[in-house]
């Protein structure tokens, strides 16, 4: 888990990288997104192939798949805009206030019950939230909103994944949702192309490398070990997002970015031990 969030934050860092050549010029996330997507689809489809699962029929007549890629295609839209506007440990506190929404949402939406300690960290993971973003200086503007609707859709992503997960292979569904999202980015480029160095060319293939070995090692953490052991290590992604935001783009962290980011995940880690002590995750 801890190798798949480096991966990750790795992949986001060349992303980043490459914006700053055209001065963080969002209407060239098409193409690097769609580029990257074309490789990392290629390199996913490949390990499927090998392992003899490559069942494109199955896969890409599946409704179920192809809207969990349309799901995945909005939260990478937002993600990405918070990537090109937010300092990266900024972005992915915000981001991972996920399990802190999925339980508030089970709590309104599917009517299960939640006891007072998890309501209570639910509570105070916002409160984090609103630390973090600092809303009487507000540095960043109104960029945060674009990691929360990101954070948004990943409840609900993982949420509908529930309903069909254990009918497909977990490669099968980073193959389709890859691939969906990798369309939906070359619909954009379509209106904005920009032509690209060969430098920036070897930076979104390294991006792609990196993201297929962090699908790879999130593949194997479900496939080895349970829910419960492994989801508190995906906050590691917020110490390598403060570390390549620091070392490469000169972001310092702010005094409200650590305690707001101390709060919320130490939220999402209650949350993540009531479940595993009444029986939602094991």
């Amino acid at each position: 888990m801890m190798l798949s969030q480096f991966f990750f934050a790795s992949n986001d860092a060349f992303v980043k990288y490459i914006l700053s050549f055209h001065d963080n010029n969002i209407s060239v996330l098409g193409q690097i997104v769609f580029i990257r997507g074309v490789i990392t689809t290629l390199l996913i489809g490949l390990i499927l192939y090998f392992q003899r699962q490559l069942e494109l029929q199955m896969m890409l007549g599946s409704g179920k798949l192809w809207i969990r890629g349309l799901i995945e295609g909005g939260c990478a839209i937002f993600f990405f805009l918070g990537l090109a506007t937010l300092p990266l440990g900024d972005l992915y506190v915000l981001l991972n206030l996920a399990p802190i929404i999925i339980t508030a949402s089970a709590a309104i939406i599917l009517k299960e019950t939640v006891g007072w300690r998890r309501w209570s960290a639910v509570i105070i993971g916002f409160m984090g939230v609103v630390i973090v973003i600092n809303p009487t200086k507000l540095e960043f503007g109104f960029a945060f909103i674009f990691p929360l609707l990101a954070a948004l859709l990943i409840a609900y992503r993982d949420t509908y994944t529930r309903q069909f997960q254990f009918k497909f292979d977990s490669i099968q569904i980073a193959f389709v949702t890859s691939l969906v999202v990798t369309i939906i980015f070359g619909i954009f480029m379509l209106f904005h192309f920009v032509p690209m160095t060969f430098k920036e060319f070897i930076f979104i293939v390294c991006s792609a490398i990196l993201l297929a070995f962090g699908y790879i090692c999130a593949v194997a953490t479900i496939k080895i070990a349970t829910m419960s052991a492994t989801s508190t290590f995906r906050y590691t992604v917020i110490v390598w997002g403060i570390m390549y935001g620091y070392f490469f783009f000169n972001e310092i962290p702010s005094l409200n970015m650590i305690i707001g980011s101390s709060i919320v995940v130490a939220s999402g880690l209650f949350i993540i031990y009531r479940q595993k002590k009444i029986g939602i995750i094991n």
